[in-house]
């Protein structure tokens, strides 16, 4: 007997792309979202494919918020995917047959592809970019990371999966650029919480070496001016991390010396 699976999308104000996504995953045996408080159409949007669909505006973190989602779900095999991403439909089938013999123990990887500023990425560090997607949540759940959450299945046979999944991000740079700045935030946040710290220093030369590491190590190149710009945008971002952990204590230091 095949086993049931749940596909378990996170999301807030996506409109515009979670129909595609949706439409790309009507072959599983349950669709659960988690909202977290949209405020354009997309909760009328994901109503017309499921009706296990749950808001919740408290803002966990990416990670704590896709336990909930797999939390919700009514059977224990999960497919975690983004509202930007879309399952092909020979993705689709190679999904719905590695499960008709798998273990509980096994976790399979999809192979992303990422569509950026109107093009697909083929290199810097982007392709391949192998994710755990497809997991027991009797054996395996995501981390509660405030953001670039991953999946927690040390020592589980993987399984590679042969067919893309299709990552549609942002078509707008000034958009992406400011989702960046957000995660560069929650980054900080989350090492401030734990007491470490950051120099501009150390963010400047992660900085260049994430540029390095993008550009040529990662043969960004080869994409040409999207290769070049993804390395410059992971420079920034980088900057901005170390940069932004080490003035959130600055700040704190100057609330300590004023009481």
């Amino acid at each position: 007997m095949s086993n049931k699976i749940s596909v378990c999308i996170i999301c807030k104000n996506e409109e515009q792309k979670i129909a595609a996504c949706l439409q790309s995953v009507t072959w599983a045996d349950e669709i659960v979202i988690v909202d977290s408080g949209s405020t354009d159409a997309t909760l009328d949007i994901v109503r017309k494919y499921t009706d296990k669909v749950f808001v919740r505006e408290d803002w966990p973190g990416f990670g704590e918020q896709k336990r909930r989602a797999e939390a919700l779900a009514t059977n224990d095999w999960i497919f975690s995917i983004d509202a930007d991403e879309v399952v092909p439909e020979k993705l689709a089938l190679e999904i719905q047959a590695a499960l008709e013999s798998a273990d509980d123990e096994q976790v399979f990887r999809v192979n992303r592809l990422t569509h950026f500023c109107g093009e697909f990425v083929y290199h810097s560090g982007w392709y391949p970019d192998k994710l755990p997607r497809i997991y027991n949540r009797s054996r395996y759940r995501y981390n509660q990371k405030m953001v670039h959450e991953s999946l927690e299945c040390k020592g589980a046979p993987i399984i590679d999966l042969q067919h893309n999944l299709l990552h549609y991000t942002f078509s707008d740079l000034s958009i992406y650029l400011q989702k960046r700045t957000g995660y560069a935030e929650a980054w900080a946040q989350e090492k401030y919480n734990k007491g470490k710290k950051g120099s501009m220093l150390k963010g400047s030369l992660s900085a260049v070496f994430a540029f390095i590491r993008h550009y040529f190590l990662r043969r960004g190149f080869l994409d040409g001016r999207i290769g070049f710009l993804i390395a410059v945008i992971q420079f920034q971002y980088t900057f901005n991390k170390y940069t932004l952990l080490k003035f959130k204590h600055i700040s704190d230091n100057k609330k300590n010396n004023t009481k």
